[in-house]
């Protein structure tokens, strides 16, 4: 993965956009290709346009250097990014709750259909409180803009225009009105075979873009569960205030 990193380099346009997995990713990856491109959709898969560096490095294929903006997704956690001298983040945040059980749905449709969800949420719990702390401290003083899910879902205009700002990007009335047709949830539901993985006979292929709704994880924890989750936000603590609303 280093050297697929190395071989990449870094420029001063470059857009990282990093998530604890299942936060919206593909859905700012998408947006993003949207506002910074004329939106053509006859790529074959999202990663052709908007490279992840681990996905490659899997099947040992560089990584596609493509567009102005070069828009690069990572799950990486901070100590392995926390160098990188050029370009902007944009780092999403999401509910730890509904992340675990957006992950739980995600490992029955194509890991494993025995997934134990208590085992899970046992496991993930601590990682996500620590995924997040070491990005919001941001030691390196990387430049990122920090945005959250819920608000990406139910406010994306003022979302958009933030991120414009961050990016200096112009926001025209017809590119406004392209970006938030073509990551709506129909159509991106209806291009899924360019977003999910790609189809194996053990998969749930047509359950990869889902109309991930804030609030809904709870459900499906414990209420022992419920209070390690604000207990580990108090050991967890950092000076930002990002998380707060999780806690409520």
């Amino acid at each position: 993965m280093q050297k697929l990193r190395q071989d990449f380099g870094e420029r001063d346009t470059d857009i990282y956009v990093v998530t604890y997995p299942k936060s919206g990713t593909t859905l700012m990856q998408m947006l993003l290709y949207q506002m910074t491109t004329d939106g053509n959709m006859d790529f074959e898969h999202l990663y052709k346009v908007s490279p992840w560096c681990r996905f490659s490095a899997y099947f040992n294929q560089p990584m596609p250097s493509v567009g102005q903006r070069r828009i690069i997704k990572t799950h990486d956690p901070y100590q392995m990014l926390g160098g990188i001298q050029k370009g902007k983040f944009i780092f999403v945040l999401r509910d730890g709750l509904d992340v675990i059980a957006s992950l739980h749905q995600h490992l029955l449709d194509y890991n494993n259909p025995q997934s134990d969800f208590s085992d899970l949420a046992n496991r993930k719990m601590r990682d996500w409180f620590e995924y997040n702390k070491n990005w919001l401290e941001n030691k390196a003083k990387l430049n990122i803009l920090y945005l959250h899910y819920e608000d990406v879902i139910t406010n994306k205009e003022q979302v958009i225009q933030t991120i414009a700002t961050f990016l200096e990007i112009e926001m025209s009335e017809p590119l406004m009105e392209r970006v938030l047709q073509k990551t709506s949830f129909d159509f991106m539901k209806k291009h899924e075979t360019k977003f999910g993985e790609q189809p194996e006979p053990n998969k749930v292929y047509n359950n990869f873009i889902r109309n991930g709704k804030s609030g809904e994880g709870k459900q499906k924890f414990t209420e022992d569960q419920i209070i390690q989750y604000k207990s580990l936000s108090q050991e967890y603590q950092t000076e930002s205030t990002l998380l707060e609303r999780y806690f409520e």
